[in-house]
């Protein structure tokens, strides 16, 4: 389940994994196919491939902010709950 997504729409999702015990294998309609990690809460997908895998909700946001950074220089950052309100997977400023 995607947590949230990259708003410029660059390929960076966080992933959540509601089944962290079963194998889950995703295909997506252009073919390409996506491997749940199955001793992992959460994951990082860039460009189609893992590249952060962790049971902690900090250490992936925080990847993905950093990879966000490398694709574009107006990020959000980290969710402030106050701040921003997250829509559909994307972050938004209130």
């Amino acid at each position: 389940m995607i947590i949230r997504r990259c708003s410029q729409g660059h390929d960076v999702q966080i992933y959540k994994n509601t089944n962290p015990t079963a194998t889950r294998i995703r295909t997506f309609p252009n073919g390409t196919t996506l491997t749940y990690p199955s001793s992992y809460d959460y994951f990082v997908k860039v460009d189609g491939e893992i590249l952060k895998k962790s049971n902690s909700f900090k250490v992936v946001e925080e990847f993905y902010v950093s990879e966000c950074a490398k694709k574009h220089d107006n990020g959000h950052g980290r969710i402030i709950h106050g701040k921003h309100k997250l829509e559909g997977g994307v972050v938004k400023i209130l």
